[in-house]
Parts: C-alpha cells; structure tokens; sequence
C-alpha cells in the first residue's frame, strides 16, 4: 500500500472512531486571548460548551492528556511571544512546566489544571507587557541584552556600554519610560522567573538561587521577600503545582 493511501486509510479509521474534534475557532480565540493579555477572555473560552472532543492522542489516559498538554502549552507559548514577551523568557517557563508535566503529574486532572495555570501565567505576564509604556527602540534594546544575560548579574554601566550611550542617560531614559529603576527591573524580571520555577519546577531553592546569579541563597531569599512579601519557601508552598517540599 503507497503512503498516501496509508494516510487516508488512518483517516478514516479515525474519524469512525473519535468523531468530531474541538472546534478550531474556539482554540482560535483562546489563543487570541493569550497574544491580547486579555485574561477575562481567556476564562470565557474554557468555559465554552461546544459538540465534538479533543482527540486522542494515547489510549493511556495520563500519557493522552500529557500528550495534549505538551501541544497546547506549546502553542500557548508562541501566541505569548507574539503578544510581546521576550521568547526566552516564554521558553524557560515552558520548559520547567512541560518537564513537571513528565516526570511528577500522576493524574488526568493535575495536568489540566497546568495547562489552565500555564496558560492563566503567559496571559498574566503578557497583559503586564501591554501596560508598560509606548515603545522606545532603547528601551526595547535594553529589555533585549537584561533578558538574554539575565542568569548572570547585570549591570547598568554594561548595558549602557552595550548600547554605546551614557550611563546616565540611559538611567534616566530608562525611568521616565518604564516607572521604575533598571536595577529594579531586573530584579523584577529574575523574581519573576524565580517563581515560575517554584511553582512549576522541583529544581531546590539553592539551584535557583545559584541559576540567577544571586552570591548566595540567603542574598536570594532577601531580595525574594522584598519583593514579594513571602520566603521562597513559603512561595512554593502556596502556589506550586505539586509537593516540592522535599526540596525546600
């Protein structure tokens, strides 16, 4: 039998045995709603009734519905890059997530709620891109060299070396652009990061502390608390997806 009759034959055992899919203009405006940040539309779509199913993609229930996760977060993650966010940013959450996805979720429904809690994240973090100010090819610039370095520790003077402009300058550009300090903000960006890993990833609070360039965890712990009024361990004891705890 030629390959392309294979495919038809494939076909048509499927569409006898699974029936019609989810319609595509619903997983459209889901992932519409991830590029736009709109949060308020993002729930409406899960809570769409609609005929037909999502396929099957293996017969085990837990490595059918992992299986959908992976390509659903997947998609989710380009539609959040398209949104605005920097793409390694986007690609180290979605890493961490589709890994605890793999090797720790032990049933159906701890994998749906990832993919809603990953999905509810890249929209959060989008939404918040949106309401920064209008773009300034400095500051986009900018944005650009702190994410692409921002497992190290980061300077100002470096950047603005980078850039070729003064120091100064750029501090002030910076502030009167964004509302806040680039020191402040790439705290901000690792904290931000800091946490996906902590509810999404098993890796312990010293690795993470290490991974972002902090001198030491409890520098990292400090910083953490500063920002979000909690210690890490406290943080992903409250939000993370499973028990990490071990690891704390």
């Amino acid at each position: 039998m030629a390959n392309g009759d294979k495919i038809i034959k494939i076909l048509n055992e499927s569409a006898e045995n699974i029936g019609w899919h989810n319609p595509y203009d619903q997983e459209l405006r889901e992932q519409d709603s991830i590029r736009r940040g709109d949060i308020d539309a993002l729930k409406k779509c899960w809570e769409e009734k609609y005929e037909g199913s999502i396929g099957t993609l293996a017969l085990d229930p837990l490595r059918n519905i992992k299986n959908i996760a992976i390509g659903v977060i997947t998609l989710s993650s380009r539609s959040a890059i398209k949104g605005g966010l920097n793409p390694e940013t986007v690609f180290s959450l979605v890493d961490a997530v589709i890994l605890n996805i793999e090797q720790k979720l032990k049933t159906p429904e701890d994998v749906l709620e990832t993919i809603h809690s990953t999905q509810l994240t890249l929209t959060s973090m989008v939404h918040s891109s949106h309401s920064s100010a209008s773009f300034n090819p400095i500051i986009s610039k900018t944005k650009d060299y702190i994410f692409r370095n921002i497992h190290g520790k980061i300077t100002v003077s470096e950047i603005a070396r980078w850039l070729g402009i003064n120091r100064d300058y750029l501090s002030d550009l910076f502030k009167r652009n964004e509302k806040i300090t680039i020191t402040d903000y790439i705290m901000n960006q690792k904290m931000e990061l800091c946490c996906n890993m902590l509810k999404f990833s098993d890796y312990s609070i010293q690795q993470i502390s290490a991974y972002f360039g902090f001198c030491s965890q409890s520098h990292f712990t400090k910083q953490f608390k500063r920002i979000t009024g909690m210690t890490p361990g406290a943080y992903r004891k409250m939000y993370s997806v499973t028990d990490f705890t071990n690891n704390i």
